[in-house]
């Protein structure tokens, strides 16, 4: 069977399951072994049969919620592959916003190690990404011991100057002088309804933020006095779309003489809440 009417069938079958398309495209590039471009040039070629083999295996797997990029092993984030596993949250796209605003607010800044945090590690999406495009030494703070494993080799992959630390949120910082704090922590509230290729497959620890999903703002707002410099320069969170408000106004309290704000997502929806001063000195 040729590759273009093979794909057009298991688009099919996905979106008739309430899939994603696209993940189709996705699953024949890793069989195939080629990026998009080379899969549209080979979709007149024939698809050899034990790689159709492959191909419904991988189809299968994902029909019963296995998420693709486990089945792949990787997601892409800011033009970078990062490995994935069931033990860190799979890089969504909006996280790519949280990434264009720090670096466009913190670009040609110099910085001290410890100077720059990230809470949350993850895959290391975040932290590497921070210290890749912005060329400083970056911090990062995650409580499970297997993200930091998968973070680590995310590292040896891509590069960056990173410095992990295990622990619960701030605790590990006592004796740092934080002057940039930035975390993506989990924000979905506890009732939400989830599919289940993220709520079967993907850490619940990374995923829930208590009963209204502001457990862990409270915390870190709360607790970012303690580790932040008096003349910090920046605090920006990822948010989900209704809490915008709520954030900065726990920044406001917290900061008031710092500007706050409330930025919108390429689909208009609240995503980031940011506390910065810019009349800071380096």
């Amino acid at each position: 069977m040729r590759i273009a009417k093979r794909l057009n069938q298991a688009q099919t079958m996905l979106v008739t399951a309430g899939r994603e398309a696209s993940s189709a495209e996705w699953l024949l590039m890793h069989v195939l072994q080629v990026d998009r471009t080379g899969l549209l040039i080979r979709l007149s070629d024939e698809l050899e049969p034990e790689q159709d083999l492959l191909f419904s295996e991988y189809l299968l797997a994902h029909l019963n919620g296995i998420p693709v990029q486990h089945l792949i092993g990787y997601q892409p984030f800011y033009g970078r592959d990062f490995r994935v596993s069931p033990a860190v949250l799979i890089p969504r796209p909006e996280t790519e916003e949280l990434i264009e605003f720090v670096t466009g607010r913190l670009q040609g800044e110099t910085f001290q190690p410890g100077e720059i945090v990230d809470i949350g590690t993850g895959s290391g999406a975040i932290c590497l990404t921070l210290a890749l495009e912005l060329g400083q030494p970056v911090t990062t703070v995650d409580i499970s011991p297997e993200a930091i494993t998968v973070a680590k080799e995310n590292q040896q992959t891509l590069g960056g100057e990173v410095t992990f630390l295990e622990g619960d949120l701030l605790a590990p910082l006592a004796d740092h002088s934080v002057r940039v704090l930035v975390s993506n922590p989990p924000y979905i509230e506890e009732d939400e309804l989830l599919s289940d290729v993220v709520f079967d497959h993907e850490p619940h620890l990374a995923l829930f933020g208590g009963k209204d999903g502001l457990v862990f703002y409270r915390r870190l707002i709360e607790d970012s006095s303690r580790v932040l410099r008096d003349d910090f320069r920046l605090i920006a969170f990822e948010i989900g779309h209704n809490q915008g408000q709520e954030v900065q106004m726990m920044l406001k309290k917290r900061y008031p003489t710092v500007e706050t704000g409330i930025l919108k997502d390429i689909n208009g929806k609240d995503r980031i809440v940011y506390a910065e001063r810019k009349d800071c000195p380096e």
